[in-house]
């Protein structure tokens, strides 16, 4: 059970902040008004969404407090002078799109099907007073794993479809 706590209070820790900021959730933290946006690369060179730069103003706030920022994971590029509505998680500026709340869903359910596999594995061993084979553990985990990956695709292309159409 320790272990379904830890894996539950992990995936709530690192992700929860970050994906109600993705998904919009509550009043805004204040406006970025855009200068630049750029598309972003992860390690290994394939496309990891867009950014962009420009000066947040917090909410309430006059023009004195508006300091530099940058918005992770855009819904696209904006024009120079958009202003957009943004939450902040943990220091870092979100737009309301789906491509990181996604993101962020799929990193929470990996957890979740981690920890959830191996407490149930040790659960069936005190259970039946014997390890079961530990290819079963392995085949499990992967098979979680696995599911978690196909349905965040399947999330990420409904998102997809539904932002042409909006």
């Amino acid at each position: 059970m320790a272990l379904l706590a830890g894996a539950v209070w992990l995936a709530w820790t690192l992700t929860a902040e970050r994906m109600s900021a993705a998904m919009g959730l509550g009043p805004p933290d204040g406006v970025v008004v855009v200068e630049d946006c750029y598309e972003v690369s992860d390690s290994e060179g394939y496309n990891d969404g867009t950014n962009c730069k420009g000066s947040f103003t917090p909410a309430g706030g006059g023009a004195d407090q508006a300091r530099p920022i940058v918005v992770q994971d855009t819904s696209g590029k904006h024009r120079a002078g958009t202003r957009l509505p943004v939450r902040l998680a943990k220091g870092v500026a979100h737009e309301p799109s789906a491509s990181p709340a996604i993101k962020y869903g799929i990193a929470a359910a990996m957890i979740l099907v981690l920890g959830t596999v191996s407490a149930g594995w040790l659960l069936t061993t005190a259970w039946r007073g014997h390890a079961p084979e530990g290819s079963i553990l392995l085949t499990s985990a992967g098979v979680g794993l696995m599911a978690v990956t196909v349905l965040g695709i399947a999330a990420g292309l409904l998102a997809g479809i539904v932002a042409l159409f909006l």
